[in-house]
């Protein structure tokens, strides 16, 4: 079992640009000047010079105002020309796709005349999403009023009137606690939905659908083979959405309040849909708007790269300034990234992304956003990255007999068919690791899978407890009461089923009537009682070490998790033996000239966090000698560092091909010849 991620093709049978440009352009009515500097042969220059082959251009910004020609629309107030149109005009001739940019519940202007059509909380108050910067609110206008068929005659007019790639349509957004307003509140009552929590959720989605359904068929109707993407849904979920969808693309900029780890979980759920990926980040140093705000070049390499390492194409958000002229110095800085890119191309289109561990989200049982991720999957995400693990990230409906080996962290509920799924997993050779209150019944109080070998007792006896690892269990730790940051489970092991680690009594909880030093009270003595058990092909952690890790960060809980992944998946289908845990790595297949091969990526940009909330890279970080053993199904025919073609000597033994990397400056792909 080893799952590849492959990607339908977009209308049209084409293969999506590599390297885009998101062109923000969101400007109020005080700005004097829109477009007074444009001048359509600069603009398209400079995008060539710096390799770029698509980009998003603006219909209509957040304010609400129209950058082309229209009856129906509202033009910006300083516009002088049909800015849309000009750069409609030369981008495709010039050999760049084009996709026109059009907000939707951002339209301050919508807002303004029409305050009925509002997003309204439970209260009746205006819901406001984003934008709270130096007192300024942005106003949501909802997509179940008669606005949205204000933004169908507007979408009309631009398809009628131009030709372009496709429609990136953004800010398809529904407020997760439900729209009050007249139409949504008459809407739920006429379909008998209530306004609790799952019947806000089942109305919200039907919104997206009806919205998504309109729009995908207006611009089809017009174009047939255009590409249409909605931004601000590509959330675990989304599935019965694609259809109208020619793509996904995952907005994720680092250093905007995303982070670093929203990319790694995000596009290993998404790129298991089966829709080609386009991942995007910005150029900015902070987040969208920030003007003057200039990324590191070692950045913005590795945040492209990476998009590559995980089989995405790459989209470079900036913003345009009002009079319509790029900076060269940010397009010297794409360009230079590009250059990157486009050489690395070839071992990327088409290719498959190879994993051997399936681990599902606790997005099943949350609600989860589009710039946000549960702590739990925070939690994962960084431990498998760092341990060099080959993972996707699963809902409910994924093919679990696709990989060798499934983790359900910390709370994962036995939802109808779940159980039975596991049971044929197990019994078809997989394996499965579980903690915490994954499976756990309330009903029955009970775990629903006897399969994991424990018996639920009911809290842990102390609020913080310690561990101790069984003899052997795992050799990294050394005989030591280690501290558990969160509470955990009382269990008992069931008969057959062996004690990895037990657990640690302190004297007592600390308290205000009872405490001794700084903060938890000490381990008193050891346990017979089990913490962590397993039973034949399965192992339970009875603590949320998943959470807790991204919570606290303690090392010890990622030496145990990969421990056990050893155990159960003794022949991964990568080892790395003195790769540091800062460093990535990731495989894929891929149909090359002269049969299949595996590229390996490796990316070595350490970050430090250099401000509150702000995570830096500022150079690239070098490696030298880097061992690594893939699984191959024979001896490969070659090894050759891409794209450079330098020959590597491989050993191959036991169904893995040894090679060494001599050095590595930032990233370099491997790509073994099978």
């Amino acid at each position: 079992m080893l799952a590849v991620s492959a990607a339908s093709a977009v209308p049209g049978n084409r293969d999506l640009p590599f390297r885009q440009v998101h062109l923000d352009f969101h400007n109020g009515e005080l700005i004097p000047d829109i477009g007074a500097e444009f001048d359509v042969r600069e603009f398209v220059a400079v995008l060539k010079k710096a390799r770029v082959n698509s980009v998003n251009i603006f219909a209509k910004c957040m304010h609400g105002y129209a950058y082309y020609q229209t009856k129906i629309g509202v033009p910006h107030p300083s516009l002088k020309i049909d800015l849309l149109g000009e750069m409609l005009k030369e981008l495709r001739p010039a050999g760049m796709a084009a996709n026109y940019y059009y907000g939707l519940t951002w339209d301050a202007l919508a807002a303004e005349r029409h305050p009925e059509w509002r997003i309204l909380a439970r209260d009746g108050s205006p819901v406001i999403f984003g934008g709270h910067n130096s007192g300024v609110e942005w106003r949501q206008v909802c997509l179940n009023s008669p606005y949205l068929d204000q933004v169908a005659r507007e979408n009309e007019e631009i398809l009628t009137r131009y030709r372009a790639d496709g429609a990136w349509f953004d800010i398809a957004w529904t407020p997760p606690d439900g729209c009050f307003c007249r139409w949504c509140r008459a809407e739920r009552e006429r379909t008998g939905l209530g306004d609790s929590a799952p019947d806000i959720k089942r109305h919200n989605k039907m919104v997206a659908l009806r919205m998504e359904a309109r729009l995908t068929e207006l611009v089809h109707r017009h174009w047939p083979e255009a590409l249409v993407f909605y931004n601000s849904r590509t959330v675990l979920g989304i599935r019965d959405e694609l259809a109208n969808y020619s793509h996904i693309e995952i907005e994720s900029l680092p250093t905007g309040g995303w982070g670093y780890t929203h990319l790694q979980q995000r596009v290993r759920h998404m790129r298991t849909l089966g829709k080609q990926l386009v991942g995007m980040n910005g150029r900015f140093h902070k987040s969208w708007g920030d003007f003057g705000g200039l990324k590191n070049q070692a950045a913005l390499d590795y945040e492209c790269l990476s998009f590559l390492s995980n089989g995405t194409r790459c989209c470079v958000g900036d913003q345009l300034h009002p009079r319509g002229r790029l900076d060269a110095a940010t397009y010297a800085r794409i360009g230079a990234t590009y250059a990157k890119v486009e050489a690395l191309e070839p071992y990327v289109r088409g290719a498959r992304v190879l994993a051997d561990i399936g681990v599902v989200s606790a997005a099943v049982n949350t609600v989860e956003t589009t710039s946000g991720i549960p702590l739990v999957d925070a939690g994962f995400t960084n431990m498998l990255v760092e341990l060099h693990q080959q993972f996707d990230i699963l809902d409910l409906e994924s093919r679990f007999e696709d990989y060798r080996l499934l983790i359900l962290p910390d709370d994962i509920h036995p939802v109808p068919g779940l159980v039975a799924a596991l049971r044929r997993y197990l019994a078809g050779g997989g394996a499965l690791i579980a903690s915490h209150r994954s499976l756990f019944d309330p009903g029955t109080r009970d775990f629903a899978l006897p399969e994991l070998g424990v018996k639920f007792l009911g809290e842990s006896r102390y609020r913080d407890e310690y561990f101790y690892p069984a003899p052997g269990a795992f050799p990294d730790l050394p005989d030591y009461a280690y501290f558990l940051y969160q509470r955990g489970l009382s269990i008992a092991a069931l008969p057959g089923a062996e004690v990895l680690a037990t657990y640690g009594h302190p004297y007592f909880d600390r308290s205000p009537e009872h405490y001794s030093s700084h903060v938890q009270t000490p381990v008193d003595r050891p346990t017979t009682e089990p913490l962590v058990v397993a039973l034949g092909r399965t192992a339970y952690i009875a603590n949320p070490l998943f959470r807790s890790y991204a919570a606290d960060g303690y090392g010890v809980y990622k030496q145990m998790v990969g421990a056990l992944i050893r155990r159960l998946l003794p022949s991964p289908v990568l080892r790395t033996a003195n790769l540091p845990s800062t460093a990535q790595v990731t495989v894929m297949e891929q149909d090359g000239p002269a049969g299949k091969r595996r590229v390996v990526h490796l990316l070595y940009y350490p970050l430090t966090r250099r401000a509150p909330n702000l995570d830096v890279i500022e150079e690239p970080g070098l490696l030298q000698n880097v061992h690594l053993q893939l699984r191959t199904p024979a001896p490969p025919r070659a090894a050759r560092l891409a794209p450079a073609g330098t020959d590597l000597p491989v050993r191959y033994a036991n169904g893995y091909a040894a090679l060494t990397v001599p050095f590595v400056t930032g990233y370099q792909a491997i790509m073994i010849e099978l």
